[in-house]
């Protein structure tokens, strides 16, 4: 017999729920009220009936199908792209001809650069993805800006895959990237300290064989990079139409300037352009090779160079008889001097220059080297001689009457000689800067008397630091 279940008290509990028990006298029934009064069946039925709810109302039944929707329309999302045909894709795309979509995206390319435009482009649909990773809109790349990750294996693979047919190509803050191929592991490291000094080592010597892939390269960039003298042989072997040459702010090791004559050797003849802006060796041997090996040599930029290259020396003679096509020459606070030599009277000069900058406080030789150099160079427009120590007069016997950029600040200029100056080129000045000299208030009104003449094509004019009032300027 199984036990029956007790509750409190010790009283048997009954096998149907009761709520509430009355062990006392049994009630009386209402009907012995004088007030109670019998309701109908109709009555008592209607109230007792309850209708089973069968449904929700509709509002609460779209409210649970919204969020049903909201969970799973996240996980068929991805099924239901599937499920469209790639017809339905690409109907739209093949409406319009590759030949008008290249155009188009040439277009763009030239606006905004061929970054993040062509990678983006190339995953709309298979038309354009065509287009888009064809190697003839890759000609003019800019790595620089950060839309690609720096690391040698995007490098390597951009160089197999797409940079097969690029003219220009920036690499402006890529450090041991640039370089050509791996060098074998030989020895075995044995202590922390050796480890460290073959890292460096590994890091000097550390190169990718990337530019034999790029046989049609005519500019690089490689300013501000961290490169070997293995990465310039190799540029040397490969890029046979090199002209273009930005080797700015480097960091390389000591083979740096052998390198760098084999380079000439092999491109120099066709070289236009050479940025060696913040130069750490000596560039007298620099200057001495390029001028060797750049006879059609249009853009040199030496500017900047570091303290320890030094003072350095120029033969401005045979630099104006091999380089004839010289337009542009920046040496901004670099000591140069030029080699004496007899200066020959019939000297033609660079007839072609039209931009010469030697910025700085370097130059203290009475305005020489800045006559012999631009000798002969009546197409000159630009003349940044800040910072110089040397006598304005010599400016007064340049060749040149249509300079339009003129930059004389902190140049102890004489009053006499900047009216001299300003009248001499007072219809040909766009820009002209005499900041910080010390200059009388009537010298200055006089000379911007001259400048607001009429023909006048002035439109910056810097008188910082000078002694002008408001109403002169008036």
């Amino acid at each position: 017999m199984p036990k029956e279940k007790r509750g409190i008290l010790n009283i048997v509990k009954p096998k149907t729920p009761i709520l509430f028990t009355y062990s006392g006298d049994i009630w009386s029934s209402d009907s012995d009220d004088s007030d109670y009064k019998e309701e109908s069946t109709s009555r008592s039925s209607q109230l007792c009936t309850v209708k089973p709810v069968t449904q929700l109302p509709q509002q609460n039944r779209n409210a649970r199908k919204r969020k049903v929707d909201s969970r799973i329309v996240k996980k068929t999302c991805a099924n239901t792209v599937k499920e469209i045909s790639h017809n339905q894709w690409d109907s739209w795309g093949l409406t319009i001809p590759p030949e008008i979509l290249l155009k188009l995206f040439k277009c763009v390319i030239a606006d905004e650069g061929a970054l993040p435009f062509l990678p983006r482009a190339s995953r709309v649909c298979r038309l354009w993805h065509q287009v888009a990773t064809d190697n003839s809109m890759w000609q003019y790349i800019d790595l620089s800006y950060g839309w690609i990750k720096k690391k040698s294996a995007v490098l390597t693979w951009l160089c197999q895959h797409r940079l097969q047919q690029v003219r220009e190509l920036n690499l402006t803050g890529w450090k041991s990237e640039v370089n050509a191929s791996l060098p074998e592991w030989k020895g075995t490291i044995t202590s922390c300290g050796e480890t460290k000094m073959r890292k460096k080592r590994l890091l000097l010597f550390w190169k990718k064989d990337i530019w034999k892939h790029c046989l049609l390269l005519r500019s690089i960039n490689l300013s501000y990079c961290k490169y070997s003298s293995e990465a310039l042989q190799a540029i040397a072997e490969h890029c046979h139409n090199l002209c273009d040459l930005d080797l700015s702010y480097y960091e390389s090791d000591g083979k740096f300037l052998a390198s760098f004559k084999s380079l000439l050797k092999k491109s120099g003849k066709q070289f236009l352009c050479l940025k060696l802006a913040g130069c750490g060796v000596n560039l007298t041997s620099v200057l001495t090779a390029i001028i060797m090996f750049c006879p059609k040599l249009q853009l040199l930029d030496i500017s900047n160079p570091k303290p320890q290259a030094g003072y350095s020396s120029i033969n401005i003679d045979q630099f104006q008889e091999n380089c004839t096509k010289l337009k542009i020459f920046r040496a901004a606070n670099t000591r140069l001097s030029h080699t004496r030599s007899q200066v020959q009277s019939d000297w033609i000069g660079f007839t072609h220059l039209e931009e010469f900058s030697i910025a700085g406080k370097s130059h203290n030789d009475h305005g020489e080297f800045m006559f012999r150099f631009l000798r002969g160079s009546s197409n000159l427009k630009l003349l940044d001689i800040r910072h110089c120590s040397f006598s304005m007069d010599s400016v007064l016997f340049l060749p040149s009457h249509i300079i339009s950029h003129l930059y004389i600040s902190r140049c102890n200029i004489k009053e006499l000689c900047l009216e001299q100056i300003i009248a001499t080129w007072a219809k040909s000045l766009v820009h002209l800067d005499i900041s910080w000299n010390v200059l009388s208030e009537d010298c200055m009104k006089q000379n911007l008397c001259t400048l607001a003449a009429e023909g006048s094509l002035l439109v910056n004019l810097n008188l910082a630091g000078t002694a002008v009032d408001s109403t002169s300027v008036q």
